[in-house]
């Protein structure tokens, strides 16, 4: 058992050391801090968006958006957004905004940047399948639940309606970029649409580029991000996402729905994942949890490192 947890964390240990290059090269000045924001712009509008297009141009649409995977997976995700937000009501005694934001920390997990190369780094190619299914739904879904949820939760301001913020969040997540490779992709694969080589071949470039970019990118925005006070608050959302997300997934999956172990492996793992930096981002958007959003993202990053490594050995394979 010793051997399986160890070659498990030297599997997945390379991902973490590029995202502390990002991390080293932001906190000592080897890169201005500028470089980070290029770096991030980067990997999310053109070289992940690439990434994704070629995916799921290539993807078996059968295999992908198998019913039970996404229910077992976003039943996880809906039932950590509940819990945080209740836990952060009740024991905390946190607003209601606040709130939102804490359980939208617990439900929105990194599954592109850090879930993609730990996956293939884990289980290689099959999985990969399994949770581009996910991944092509996930922020179309969970960012307008967050966002009804924290309209519903606002006080409505003078000429600035509910149901008018709510279009607004809906236009943004259309204009997001990773979207667009989305959508872009599930179009060309569904229209059968012949693409020259060469522009492939280009296609495939950008992708290749996009891991390693968004890892450092990664790295560079959490040197920038602090731990502050509410610790107890941020390990009990560190718990829902890194513990309770992903073995309400592999329970459900389990036994709910029978899935093989690839399905089973991709949507357990893919639940376990750490905050994603947009987590961040919609506590600032609504300037509301920001400071536990940032220590969110940060401790359950590292945690993950361990946490995952556990799952991954529990899962086998």
């Amino acid at each position: 058992m010793r051997t399986i947890v160890l070659q498990t964390f030297l599997a997945i240990l390379p991902v973490f050391l590029v995202v502390l290059v990002g991390y080293a090269s932001a906190k000592t000045g080897w890169l201005p801090e500028t470089a980070g924001h290029v770096l991030n712009q980067y990997a999310i509008r053109v070289a992940v968006p690439a990434l994704l297009f070629r995916a799921l141009f290539q993807l078996d649409f059968a295999a992908a958006f198998a019913p039970p995977v996404l229910f077992a997976f976003y039943s996880g995700a809906l039932i950590s957004f509940v819990l945080g937000f209740t836990v952060s009501r009740l024991f905390f005694r946190d607003g209601a905004e606040r709130a939102v934001a804490v359980g939208f920390a617990a439900m929105f997990s990194n599954t592109v940047l850090l879930g993609l190369p730990i996956t293939e780094r884990a289980y290689g190619e099959p999985e990969l399948t399994v949770i581009f299914g996910i991944i092509s739904i996930h922020s179309l879904l969970l960012y307008p639940i967050g966002m009804t949820a924290m309209e519903i939760a606002r006080p409505a301001n003078e000429g600035d309606s509910r149901a008018q913020r709510i279009r607004d969040g809906f236009r943004r997540i259309i204009a997001n970029p990773l979207l667009a490779g989305v959508s872009a992709g599930i179009l060309a694969n569904l229209s059968d649409l012949f693409v020259p080589e060469p522009v492939m071949t280009g296609i495939g470039m950008l992708a290749e580029s996009a891991i390693p970019a968004a890892l450092v990118g990664i790295g560079m925005s959490l040197s920038t991000l602090k731990i502050r006070s509410e610790l107890s608050e941020t390990f009990v959302v560190c718990f829902l996402l890194l513990i309770l997300h992903p073995a309400i997934a592999w329970t459900l999956g389990r036994f709910g729905f029978g899935l093989d172990a690839t399905q089973l492996r991709g949507a357990t793992l893919l639940a376990a994942m750490p905050a994603g930096v947009n987590t961040y981002l919609f506590a600032l958007l609504y300037d509301k949890g920001v400071r536990l959003s940032a220590s969110v993202v940060m401790v359950s990053t590292i945690l993950s490192i361990f946490t995952i490594t556990a799952w991954i050995a529990f899962l086998g394979g």
